[in-house]
């Protein structure tokens, strides 16, 4: 006897891998978008509603607590992926507060927000008024180059229906690894003697948050922040010159630069950045010391903090 087809009632819950997300900016803000969303990649995402109540402190003589009220519901959660050139550019220019021009995007007062829209289990997880408060870029000797974006909803809602139209598809470059991808690091134009250990880059909105008022559970509206730049870096100790760099004071610009194995380049600039807090340790026998330094980021004169700037690769000579 032949047999053939698949076996079904295998799976013992709704599985990860037919999870997807897409975006769309909106309009106004908390009003969700419509029209085409553009589906992203993605590691992983903690999204939830966090209920905040309020018990009376009645007295009675039940010996129970009372009732509780609630009194807010907000949203938030971390979106997690591997980095890979193209795929984020949307994420990484909201949370500048900027667009694009000329491949190049620099911190600026432009306020984005999005719907978040999750297909799972047969049905879409809606998050309108989705505000992008910290990017964090971080790359590893020893693991891939990741991203995570925090955001803060407005709302969460379970739809039937998609609220999506249509859908652009998620850029399929490859991802950047740490070995040939990563060009390498900057400080005020000197690269270290040392190899680099870790790179990592946080861009939060500091400040920002979400207002809340009577009448519904959700928020109102959101307090934007202002772009606030860091970062640390480990490099392997062969030279007083980076830890001099600290002890002078000096500031500049600190870059890193990473390409894909397709050609795709970006390029992240501190703009006007300083050394803080200098870790170099001769920890324990039969190990290489590592000097760890802390990345503070500061506007430079006229303005600007953080600037990115994506290089696509070149064509193939006679395309």
């Amino acid at each position: 006897m032949a047999y053939t087809g698949a076996t079904a009632g295998y799976q013992a819950a709704a599985q990860a891998n037919d999870t997807a997300i897409s975006y769309a900016m909106e309009p106004t803000y908390g009003v969700p978008a419509t029209g085409n969303y553009q589906r992203t990649r993605f590691t992983g995402e903690n999204f939830k509603p966090t209920d905040t109540t309020q018990r009376p402190d009645e007295i009675n003589a039940d010996i129970e607590a009372a009732q509780a009220v609630l009194t807010q519901t907000s949203v938030a959660g971390t979106l997690s992926g591997a980095l890979s050139y193209g795929t984020y550019d949307d994420l990484l220019a909201a949370v500048l507060g900027a667009d694009w021009a000329d491949n190049v995007v620099q911190n600026g007062a432009v306020v984005k927000t999005w719907t978040l829209n999750e297909k799972m289990n047969s049905k879409w997880l809606v998050r309108p008024g989705s505000y992008c408060t910290r990017a964090q870029l971080t790359f590893a000797q020893g693991s891939f180059s990741s991203a995570a974006f925090d955001f803060s909803c407005k709302q969460q809602t379970l739809a039937d229906a998609d609220p999506a139209a249509t859908y652009t598809d998620a850029p399929t470059g490859r991802v950047f690894n740490t070995v040939d991808n990563f060009v390498g690091m900057t400080v005020n134009g000197q690269a270290p003697d040392g190899c680099v250990k870790q790179v990592q880059i946080t861009l939060d909105r500091d400040g920002s948050g979400s207002d809340y008022g009577m009448g519904h559970a959700d928020a109102c509206g959101i307090r934007v922040g202002q772009l606030l730049a860091s970062g640390s870096t480990q490099i392997f100790f062969k030279t007083w010159d980076i830890y001099q760099v600290w002890a002078n004071g000096t500031q500049g610009p600190i870059v890193t630069t990473v390409k894909d194995a397709d050609g795709n380049s970006y390029v992240l600039t501190f703009l006007n950045a300083a050394l803080r807090n200098p870790v170099i340790n001769a920890g324990s026998k039969n190990t290489s010391i590592v000097a760890t330094f802390d990345i503070e980021g500061n506007p430079q004169a006229g303005g600007g903090t953080f600037k990115i700037q994506r290089i696509p690769a070149a064509p193939p000579a006679g395309g």
